[in-house]
């Protein structure tokens, strides 16, 4: 039997939680990467914007490796019921989990960041009105859900991942 993907809101709401638990996996990258950039401003601000990026994007791997491998699921998607697996339902193997995650933040963080750079350097729009048209960028991932057959996120399309519905039969 195949699983049946996870609906829509239920994934919206794990999204939501799992800001606030990534938001959380952050605060000791960003402790280091203050210490860091204490150290290393004074010698090259651009390395020191590197090495606070890698700290806190390998805090995120970190965390979500650790429960997608370990678990299948992060606390979000436990609490939602929501499953991991690949495209034949069983658990993904690493390099699946890393390319999910590699695309999720290409779609969620370096895309949305590009655009921001590009519309206040380039185009000279004011920060809050690049702000939020960059942030329209996040409908793309999420929106291709609407579009797709089996209602995906892009990230998890590109990945050979699936979110599946995992709740309890009655």
């Amino acid at each position: 039997m195949a699983l049946k993907t996870a609906p829509l809101k239920r994934r919206f709401a794990a999204i939501l939680y799992e800001m606030l638990l990534a938001g959380a996996a952050t605060c000791p990258a960003a402790l280091l990467a203050g210490i860091a950039a204490i150290f290393l401003n004074p010698v090259s601000a651009a390395l020191s914007a590197l090495v606070t990026s890698i700290l806190i994007i390998g805090s995120w791997w970190l965390y979500f490796r650790a429960n997608w491998h370990g678990q299948g699921q992060t606390l979000a998607m436990r609490t939602w019921k929501i499953g991991l697996c690949d495209v034949n339902g069983m658990r993904p193997p690493l390099h699946l989990l890393r390319l999910r995650f590699i695309w999720a933040c290409i779609f969620t963080v370096f895309v949305p960041a590009l655009a921001y750079a590009g519309l206040r350097h380039f185009l000279g729009i004011p920060p809050k009105g690049a702000a939020g048209a960059a942030l329209v960028w996040l409908i793309l991932p999420w929106g291709f859900a609407l579009l797709n057959p089996d209602r995906q996120f892009l990230y998890d399309f590109l990945a050979g991942t699936r979110l599946v519905d995992v709740k309890a039969k009655p």
